[in-house]
């Protein structure tokens, strides 16, 4: 199984799509069977195929696809479908996600606090420094967001190759994740796949272990996103609204102005 981490927006060079499509073509050369897997949504996966679907066997350029959202991942895809590999997708929904994240922020209200001054400097970091940027102010919500992401997918990944060798079958595995999620999720991988990999994935409790912990991070919890954002958000405003009207109301009330204005008229 090979793991693969590209950058958002990104088709050539160093962590691009670019690197992907290599790889796939060296897989390639030494047989055709081979598998993609995904760190997008299912329904991200469905829309991509369905939006960018491959003509006379050619991949759409790059130059079409730049600024469309998880355009990385489009040559990728076009690529399995041209080699009629199976696509399949590992990410958790963001409704999971986000209720998950929403429920250590509400445990967690020093880091919430942290969010006043994050929030605006969160579009200077993205990939891999978005992820250190995140672990570094926020820890705790932040390995909710990509640690989970990231063992869910590794998680998924090692089931589907566990049920592949269990019905003969060969093929390699590629799986390609956003960068932000490639360093923890390959790390699991490879807690996963260590020396007793081959004992591991014949092992029916290492399976049920797996399909637990699975359920687990895909169970969903309350949003407390909308109370979150009136605790920190609405009730700091009310209360500044509050003081406003109420620094108003005694500033008229004290008719000082009228004071002034009389002053200024007597002399």
């Amino acid at each position: 199984m090979f793991v693969v981490g590209i950058n958002e927006g990104k088709f050539f060079g160093q962590d691009s799509a670019e690197e992907a499509l290599k790889l796939l073509e060296r897989i390639a050369e030494h047989g055709p069977n081979y598998n993609l897997l995904f760190s997008l949504t299912e329904r991200e996966l469905s829309e991509l195929e369905e939006d960018h679907k491959v003509k006379n066997q050619r991949l759409t350029p790059s130059r079409d696809l730049e600024g469309r959202r998880c355009c990385e991942f489009v040559p990728i895809i076009q690529a399995g479908m041209v080699d009629k590999s199976s696509r399949r997708a590992l990410g958790r929904l963001l409704r999971t996600t986000q209720g998950h994240v929403a429920w250590r922020l509400w445990r967690t209200p020093r880091e919430t606090v942290q969010l006043y001054w994050a929030y605006w400097r969160r579009k200077e970091h993205k990939n891999e420094a978005m992820r250190k940027f995140w672990m570094k102010h926020l820890p705790t919500a932040a390995n909710t967001y990509f640690e989970e992401g990231a063992e869910l997918m590794a998680i998924r990944a090692v089931e589907l190759l566990a049920a592949s060798q269990n019905q003969g079958k060969g093929g390699t595995w590629v799986l390609v994740v956003n960068n932000e999620f490639f360093e923890p999720t390959a790390r699991r991988i490879g807690l996963f796949l260590d020396e007793s990999a081959a004992e591991k994935l014949g092992s029916s409790d290492f399976a049920k272990d797996l399909r637990d912990r699975a359920t687990e991070l895909c169970t969903d919890v309350p949003d407390l996103t909308p109370l979150l954002l009136f605790l920190y958000l609405g009730v700091p405003i009310i209360l500044l609204q509050s003081c406003y009207f109420g620094f108003e109301r005694v500033w008229n009330a004290s008719n000082i102005m009228d004071q002034v204005v009389l002053t200024e008229e007597r002399d």
